[in-house]
């Protein structure tokens, strides 16, 4: 049976990644030195470093050529995933400024051109949107409209008296998604949800907010990993209080999108950081 190779080749559009496993021994470093020309053929490359805490003096000269090819190509390469261990290797070496970093492949691409800085752009925004109006007319046939989307400032502030929470988390950034109701909003949406009139907010139904954030985002997360953002699977989670007001996950910008419904007003903010 044939050993496997510490070390894998992936090809992508665009780029390259080879992702270094297991040991890197002589005998391997010879047959990755034979693959050099093959990486370095006029595309970007990503090193994936993760799990290493030392990287060979023949592999690492293999890396270097890989480097010096691509220069000539106009391309660049990233190490990426680099622990602190091989950071404190490579700086022990003389390596840690021949070659260049990135935290992940995202950030890579970024670096490359292959692909933007995450913001809370249209691309980002509207999947929660239309997510957010399907969800409502089809788990409680209510149409409702979005309004302008607004930048919240930090002297802003959105009250309600439920609230569905979700973190987005992605190895590039992250953020939160919050639907925000009043109480009859919500009132009127559980009970044509649950095909039962409701007049007050029991523990009993406070669980259809973190269905509904939690299936308005399941929808906006298929459509964004479909252009690349990689968001996890997340667990919402629910406030309720009258009146109150959330301070966002994390310290990036919050954009605050009112809606309007048969059922009542009600908000969704969407916060994004890198």
């Amino acid at each position: 049976m044939k050993e496997a190779l510490p070390f894998i080749i992936e090809k992508h559009e665009g780029y390259t990644v080879v992702s270094l496993r297991g040991e890197l021994d002589y005998h391997s470093g010879k047959t990755f030195d034979e693959h050099v020309d093959e990486i370095a053929a006029g595309v970007h490359v990503m090193v994936d470093c993760e799990g290493q805490a030392h990287i060979p003096k023949d592999w690492l000269r293999s890396v270097l050529r890989i480097q010096l090819t691509l220069k000539k190509d106009q391309k660049c390469m990233r190490l990426i995933k680099v622990s602190s261990a091989l950071m404190n290797y490579l700086k022990k070496e003389g390596f840690d400024t021949t070659f260049k970093f990135a935290k992940d492949l995202r950030e890579a691409k970024v670096d490359a051109g292959l692909a933007t800085k995450r913001t809370l752009d249209t691309e980002f925004i509207n999947p929660f949107l239309t997510a957010t109006l399907h969800v409502l007319k089809v788990q409680a046939q209510i149409d409702a409209r979005a309004g302008q989307v607004q930048i919240k400032k930090a002297s802003d502030s959105i009250f309600g008296d439920v609230s569905g929470v979700i973190g987005i988390v992605s190895e590039s950034f992250h953020g939160s998604v919050v639907i925000t109701f009043p109480e009859a909003t919500f009132l009127k949406i559980v009970s044509n949800m649950l095909g039962e009139t409701y007049t007050e907010i029991s523990k009993d139904i406070l669980d259809g907010a973190g269905e509904l954030t939690n299936m308005i985002f399941g929808q906006a997360k298929i459509v964004l990993n479909e252009k690349g953002y990689g968001i996890q699977t997340a667990i919402p989670s629910v406030v309720s209080g009258k009146n109150h007001s959330l301070s966002a996950m994390t310290k990036g910008p919050v954009v605050v999108v009112p809606f309007e419904s048969q059922a009542g007003n009600f908000f969704v903010e969407i916060c994004l950081s890198d």
